[in-house]
This record gives C-alpha cells, structure tokens and sequence, in this order.
C-alpha cells in the first residue's frame, strides 16, 4: 500500500515524490497506522522493491500480496489519471462498501475504481468487488497485467480469469509497467472455452486519455475469413474435439449423423458469442436441431428456442462464460444473432419483430471434402462488408 497515517493524523504518501533519505528518517523517528483497520504499518524501503506501507497484522479488507509490477503500474496509474478536470485518490478507502480500490477517479460527476490486477484472485472475490462497485454507482475499471495476453498467431489464448474483465465495451485492457503501454484486445469472438479471435491496438500511456479506456476502436474483418475458416477446418478434423464432447457426439450420432459432418450453418461468427464457453459448432448445431423439429413454414418464436437453449444450459450442455462487468447484453443476445444470421443465409424468413420460419433444410456435408467447400461459401456470405456482425441488428 503507498498511504498511511502518522500517529497523530498526518497522511502520508509515498507517491508524492519523497527521497530515500526521507523516507528513512521517517521510518527512524515516526510510527504509521493504516488508514482503514488501524493497525500498525511497517514503512519498507528496499532495493529490489518501491517504497511501501505492508500491515505488521492482516487488514480487514480483502487483498493479495502486491508485486513490484502492481506497485510500479498502480504509482504509474495514479500520476496518469491526476491533473485537469479528473480527481484521482490512490488507495481511498470507501467505507460505505470497504473497498479500497487502486486509484479512485472522479470525472464529470462520475465516479470510476481503477483497479489493477497482476495475479490471479478467486471469481468469487472479482466478482464481490464488482458487484460492491456496482451498487455504489461506482464504474468498476478492471485493468489486467500485460503477461496475460498470450498470442497464438491470429488468436489469443484467454484463461477464465482473463475473461472476467471483458467489458461492456467488448474489450479487455492490459497495461504493462516497463513498458509505460496500454493494450486493448477487441471484438473478441470465442472459438472455444480458452482461444478467441480479436483485434488488439496498443497505446503508450502519455499518449492515453482517460476517456479512450471508454472508447471501442472499429473493427477490421479483414483476417476474420481466414482464421475462421482455418478453425473450422479444424473441428472437422480434429478427433480431439470429438473425444473431449462425448455428449455432442451421442447428441448428434441420435440425429443420424457424424459429429465431423456437421451442418455448414454452424460455427458461424457471431458479435454476442463471446457468451458461450461451448464451442460455437457445437451450441450451434444443437439449435438448428431444434428448429429442424419445427415444420417448414411453420412459425415458432425467438423464445421457444430461447426456452431451449436454457434447458441445455441447465443440463450442462451448453456452458455460459462468466462476465461480470458485461451489464448490456445477456447470452440470449448471442442466439438472436444466430437467427438472423441465419435469415442472412435464406435458412430462415422473419415474420415478425421475434418470430420465424424455417424455409429451407440444413446443409448437411456428405465427405469432408464437400463440407470444407460448403463452409467457405457460408462464411463468405456472413464475414463480408455487407453483413458485419459487429453491427447490431435490429
């Protein structure tokens, strides 16, 4: 922690330039309280580390050990925020929901926790805290070290955790210490429960405004056609993805069908997917079943499906990703995309502002040679400029 109390009132902070010098007389001739719980602190004033206050007994609030890159990003953080129109408190006690968030900013009567995370935490306690902040009508601004950005090519593997602090803006930031960077990975789109394709911008931290963490750069479909169609190669050859979803394989093999053949209208790029942890030929497939069970030209409705679809939720079927800090959309956000994505396709009609019907049967590959054909035809048609899926559809 950088703040503390003299025994007789006086803050101190260690962000406010003092020298090593300093410091030191302090910790000879001065005795430090923590602001919150009141017990003794300890000044650490190291080599290898910053100089900071660590609790001789534990806090009352929930914290982790803080590493030289926390304390480093949290002091760089502070100074970036601090200054114009913006009011920044690094380490403010918030008693109304005891939090202590890294740097607490007030912006355009709006209140905003900058909070940095360098190590893992419980889901249980990420989502505490956001929640508290939420409540408060504090904006949650989680913040992730850069070693959790892992590139795999054109796809980024995503941990569970890492997936925690995608926003309502689509976008999970990074911040790297050393380097003084930001970095936004966007437009995320889920291939499976841990690899996702997106599009990452990096910003060095004096040419960031505050405003910009806010803000959704435009997407770029332009590798989108490749990298899907790669993947969706991949599903299709993979025995891995066979063996580790026994329960896809019973499901569809029941439908007369081989799990590697299966419809060229699923797995399709969808804006709201990042919802599933399935994999989205799989989640996908199991809905065209069920509209395949309704007659052709027979209307069902959007919820119908949507009743379904939590049925195999329920079961465990079908897995939700976890993310707290999303409070716009919902997962069923994800299954009208389907729809209209397959009405883009003329596999459905729209007859009214919820309802459809089905005009046409699926398209079920024989060889794997002609599914690999049929794919790259369907995904031409949906990953072009014509139809963007970022978009929202009404």
């Amino acid at each position: 922690m950088f703040i503390a109390l003299f025994e007789n009132g006086e803050v101190c902070s260690l962000l406010d330039g003092w020298t090593v010098e300093q410091l030191q007389r302090w910790r000879e001739t001065k005795s430090f309280i923590c602001p919150v719980c009141f017990g003794r602190v300890q000044l650490k004033i190291g080599k290898k580390r910053m100089p900071h206050f660590a609790h001789e007994t534990r806090c009352v609030i929930e914290t982790e050990r803080e590493t030289t890159a926390h304390l480093q990003g949290k002091q760089q953080l502070y100074e970036w925020v601090k200054g114009g129109p913006l009011k920044a408190e690094v380490e403010k006690y918030l008693p109304h929901i005891q939090q202590r968030p890294d740097v607490f900013v007030s912006y355009k009567e709006k209140m905003y926790a900058l909070e940095y995370q360098c190590s893992l935490i419980p889901m249980s306690l990420f989502m505490k805290r956001t929640k508290a902040y939420m409540c408060a009508n504090i904006v949650p601004v989680w913040i992730l070290h850069r070693s959790y950005l892992q590139r795999r090519g054109l796809l980024f593997q995503l941990s569970s955790f890492s997936w925690l602090f995608f926003n309502d803006n689509g976008t999970i930031t990074f911040y790297c210490p050393i380097r003084k960077q930001f970095s936004f990975l966007h437009h995320l789109i889920p291939l499976s429960a841990t690899l996702a394709y997106g599009q990452w911008t990096t910003v060095p931290l004096h040419a960031m405004s505050f405003t910009f963490l806010h803000m959704t750069p435009q997407p770029q479909a332009d590798t989108l056609f490749y990298v899907w169609n790669m993947k969706k190669k991949q599903w299709r050859l993979s025995p891995l993805y066979y063996r580790t979803n026994r329960t896809f394989c019973h499901i569809v093999y029941n439908a007369h069908m081989m799990p590697s053949l299966f419809p060229h209208e699923a797995g399709i790029p969808l804006r709201h997917s990042y919802w599933f942890e399935t994999p989205p030929f799989i989640w996908q497939t199991y809905m065209l079943m069920e509209m395949m069970a309704v007659p052709l030209h027979v209307t069902f409705s959007f919820h119908q499906l949507y009743e379904q679809l939590q049925r195999f939720i329920r079961q465990n079927i079908v897995r939700v990703r976890q993310l707290p800090l999303v409070t716009t959309s919902h997962y069923s956000y994800a299954l009208m995309d389907y729809l209209h994505a397959l009405v883009s396709l003329r596999f459905l009609k729209k007859v009214g502002k919820s309802s459809f019907q089905r005009i046409r049967s699926w398209s079920l590959p024989s060889t794997i040679e002609e599914a690999m054909k049929g794919d790259e035809d369907v995904l031409r048609r949906i990953v072009s400029k014509k139809e963007d899926f970022f978009i929202k559809r009404e």
